[in-house]
């Protein structure tokens, strides 16, 4: 029988246990006295074998049996202490129960082991049954998942007669074979039966081969169990597993997600509001007579410009009416560098210094004017790398360069949200079009933003407003319904000047420094600060 409850555990580091096991395992021999006692009595005994796994995967196995009054006179001697060299076992590490007697007039011993690895559990079994290898194949696998672990424990239960528990030591302590003494009491190994019980933490891991009794579950876990006698000629195959989890990832997770979602619609919904054009006028239709004037920005126009902005085809009642009824953005347009990207001063934090790395002794003014020809389209990447004195294969460059260019904290969720309730996202940067393919496709962002207005493509760089009509044109929408989020004041100020809604994008920015803009301090914030 098992003795009361699950046994004490040891306090012991399962790192420190004892490794004398085996160098001990004739002495060991003296647990295998305990099944010789059963036999003795000449009664259907039974030897309980129990394996208690901790979450940790750590554990302790214990061994107990109960001894009839004839039985334990013949191997104990409890006034003297002659006998079981219940010491030995100490001294192996095991934690002996002393020999009580019961009620009923039964001697129970039991003893106990831990184990802290798979490693030791095997370990200890073998010091039970010795070379006979009673407890054979015995593995214990945990594996540690998001917010749950897995336990899996397999054996098997190998008996060959009464020699499962008979070595030469057991022999010698005994003084004649154990054969004598079952031939004296006229047992067989029919009478013996071992009884393996395994308790896992948790909870039942159905989706794993299981053998033995129907599973129980009580408060300390899952409870297996499994019978053989010794005259078994077959083995008795062990598999159990189980399954614990840690609730607090779980509700962190929930959380977390619930919190995003609540975040990027408190954000959504103050930037509509906070962004919503307010005081207009509807515009007077104009006379029919008078010649439409062309769409211009402020100052002269070059030929480049005018070929730029030719005659707007928009209808000026339609865009009116646009106006009237636009309740937010349609259009949401995002710097590059220190917006979408979470570098600001991309030339002189990373490009600059990445030049140097290179090996470049060109000046850095010279570096600057280089980098900016190339976010204008009129140099290659291949040329500036050339031109600033860095030697190498060009495609290597580029991607050693560019893998120091990160994401902003936040945005894809935000890229997502906006485009789940409609909303358009463009990126609107100062860039080279090769290098700001290249990110795109690094960052999986080609099905979150369209359309890209690249300067290196357009030819003319923010603040200067052509690139800003070319961001009109493209995204078919007035500018009164299209946001322009940027880290460069100047550009906020240009954008707006031309009637696009504007804000800034500054973790640290003081509303002080910024010029009326709208403030978005991260793509994480539950509201922007207003202007």
């Amino acid at each position: 029988m098992f003795a009361s409850g699950r046994f004490a555990a040891v306090t012991r580091d399962p790192k420190t246990l004892p490794s004398r096991g085996r160098q001990l395992r004739g002495t060991l021999r003296a647990l295998a006295l305990l099944v010789l006692a059963l036999v003795l009595s000449a009664c259907e005994g039974t030897v309980d074998v129990l394996i208690d796994v901790e979450e940790d995967g750590s554990g302790a196995v214990g061994v107990v049996v109960g001894l009839d009054e004839d039985a334990a006179s013949q191997i104990l001697d409890l006034e003297s202490g002659a006998g079981l060299p219940l010491i030995d076992l100490n001294e192996a590490g095991w934690i002996i129960d002393p020999p009580a007697v019961g009620d009923d007039g039964r001697t129970t011993i039991g003893a106990s082991k831990d184990f802290g690895t798979a490693e030791q559990l095997r370990d200890v079994l073998g010091e039970i049954s010795g070379d006979a290898e009673l407890f054979a194949d015995f593995d214990l696998i945990r594996t540690k998942g998001f917010a749950r672990v897995d336990y899996e424990l397999t054996g098997q239960i190998s008996p060959s007669g009464v020699e499962s528990f008979s070595d030469p030591a057991l022999v010698a302590a005994l003084g004649r074979p154990i054969e004598s003494f079952i031939a004296d009491a006229g047992g067989t190994a029919d009478d013996v039966r071992v009884n393996v019980r395994v308790v896992l933490p948790g909870t039942t891991n159905e989706d794993v081969r299981l053998t033995g009794t129907p599973v129980e579950v009580d408060d300390d876990g899952v409870v297996r169990s499994w019978s053989a006698t010794l005259a078994d000629q077959t083995s008795t195959s062990i598999a159990t597993a189980s399954f614990t989890r840690n609730v607090a990832p779980l509700v962190w997770r929930g959380v977390a997600v619930v919190a995003a979602v609540l975040a990027g619609l408190i954000l959504l919904g103050h930037l509509l509001r906070m962004l919503r054009p307010t005081g207009r006028r509807r515009k007077k239709k104009p006379d029919p007579k008078k010649p439409r004037p062309s769409a211009k920005g402020p100052g002269k126009e070059s030929s480049e410009q005018r070929s730029l902005v030719a005659e707007s085809d928009d209808d000026p009642d339609e865009v009116a009416a646009a106006q009237e009824e636009a309740t937010g953005p349609a259009v949401v347009a995002l710097d590059g560098m220190g917006v979408l990207y979470r570098e600001g001063q991309d030339i002189s934090e990373i490009l600059l210094p990445f030049v140097r790395e290179m090996g470049s002794e060109v000046t850095s003014d010279e570096i600057v004017s280089r980098a900016r020809s190339l976010s204008l389209g009129r140099i290659t990447p291949a040329d500036f790398w050339k031109l600033v004195g860095v030697e190498g294969d060009a495609e290597e460059l580029d991607e050693a360069y560019l893998s120091r260019i990160q994401l902003a904290p936040g945005v894809v969720a935000f890229l997502r949200d906006l485009r789940e309730r409609g909303v358009k996202v463009a990126c609107l940067t100062n860039d080279n079009t090769v290098w700001a393919n290249k990110l795109r496709a690094r960052h999986s962002l080609e099905g979150l933003i369209d359309p890209w207005v690249i300067s290196g493509a357009v030819g003319v760089r923010k603040p200067d407003w052509p690139i800003f009509e070319v961001l009109r044109r493209v995204t078919r929408q007035p500018v009164s319904t299209i946001l322009v989020v940027d880290d460069d004041l100047d550009n906020l100020d240009a954008a707006r000047e031309l009637g696009f809604q504007t804000a800034w994008f500054a973790p640290d920015g003081d509303p002080a420094g910024g010029r009326k803009h709208a403030i978005l301090r991260s793509f994480n914030v539950a509201a922007p600060e207003p202007a």
